[in-house]
Parts: structure tokens; sequence; C-alpha cells
């Protein structure tokens, strides 16, 4: 269904005949933690001119929501379609800042000078695939294309730890990611109990989420060590 279609008939703010009620607070919760994730990247983004979301990431992101606010809408109520567009307009303008500070993340100087070109395809392709993807095989609310880019995600957390000098590594984007996906891995899980493929990847991203918080602890203790007295 589109947006367009939905927005043609009424339809309940909770929808408990699709999901319990318990299912739905689970999912809003972390909806709210994943807009903290996105607010604290905001806030980098203008206090240190930089972003602490990894560029794969923000582009797989961004085209999985516009897929998902205009032509995949959550079938859990209005107050999900809201939290859904309430991340896709968050992630505008992560997006439109990836062109600024973007190019702080890319060491190899080819893709650098690039950037903005290999940027515009990314979204696109991003999108595309995504879209089709969802209307076609996924499941309603979007789960699996969802946990496969938040496992990229999750895995490209890692990289930005190994940047030389990079100040986009955050404690709030890390624990609000973690957390959060976590929180909706719970819902999901209540709702797909059979679902392995589900299921292992509410493990993988898991395990890649506290992965990057230990190694960034661990590189900020460093940090502070190396501090004179």
């Amino acid at each position: 269904m589109t947006i367009f279609e939905y927005l043609k008939g009424p339809h309940p703010w909770l929808d408990t005949n699709n999901y319990t009620l318990t299912q739905i607070i689970l999912f809003f919760i972390g909806s709210v933690l994943w807009l903290v994730c996105y607010a604290d990247t905001l806030l980098d983004i203008k206090n240190k001119k930089t972003l602490n979301i990894p560029l794969a990431a923000i582009v797989l992101n961004f085209g999985w929501e516009i897929a998902a606010c205009w032509f995949f809408v959550p079938n859990m109520g209005k107050l999900l379609v809201a939290a859904y567009w309430a991340w896709m307009c968050f992630d505008v303008f992560i997006f439109a800042n990836t062109f600024r500070y973007g190019y702080k993340q890319v060491l190899n100087s080819f893709f650098r000078d690039r950037l903005n070109f290999f940027l515009g395809v990314g979204i696109v392709i991003s999108f595309l695939t995504q879209v089709t993807y969802m209307v076609q095989y996924d499941l309603p609310m979007a789960p699996i294309t969802g946990y496969i880019i938040n496992l990229v995600m999750s895995i490209s957390f890692l990289y930005l730890i190994i940047i030389p000098g990079y100040e986009g590594d955050s404690y709030v984007t890390g624990w609000s990611k973690f957390l959060g996906t976590g929180i909706i891995s719970v819902m999901f899980y209540t709702k797909y109990p059979q679902n392995y493929f589900l299921v292992a990847m509410y493990i993988a991203v898991a395990l890649f989420d506290v992965l990057y918080l230990v190694l960034l602890h661990k590189k900020r203790a460093m940090a502070s060590n190396m501090v004179p007295a």
C-alpha cells in the first residue's frame, strides 16, 4: 500500500488487529531510540562538522526510509506511520550532509574525489532495490530489508573506529542504535518466532553493535591514557 492509498481511508492510531499492545509499545520505544540516534548525529553535524554514522549505512538507510514511507506503509497504525516519516525527515538532513562532510570518512583519494557521484548513484540503487524487494517479498513493517541494512550498518561502524583522528564516534549513537534495534528485535521475535533468518539477523546485529561499543570504549581509554598529565 502506498501512502496515497493509505491516506484515503480511516486508520486507528494503534492497530491492535495486527499487533498486540505490547508489541506496539516495544516497537514505538525502539523507534524513539532511533530518533535519539538521528538527533545525536545531527548535533555532531552542527557542532563537529562530521558524521557519526557510516556513509554506506546512511545511503542504505535513507533509501529504505523513502521506500517504506511512500510505497510500503507500516500496518501498525497512524502513530507508527508518523514515526517512519520522522525517521525519513531526520535522515533527509543527515543524507544532505554526506555531500558536505562525507569525505572525512573516505581514505581512498579516487573515491573521495568522486564522492558526490557515488552518493548519487548509491541512493538511486538503494531505493530501487529495496522498494522492489519490499513490495514483492518483505513482511509487513519491512523487517527483512530493515535488518539486512542494519547488519551492514553495524559492520560499517567498525570502520569508523580505524579512521585516524576521526571525531564521528559517539557513545550516544552507538547505545541508542544498539538498544533501539534490540527492543525492536524482541518485538519482531514475538511476532515471527519461526522466522529463523530474522532470528539470525537479530543476533548478528546485536553482536556487532556490542563489538563497536567495546572497541569504542577501548579507543577512548587509549586516547585518555595518551594525554599528558
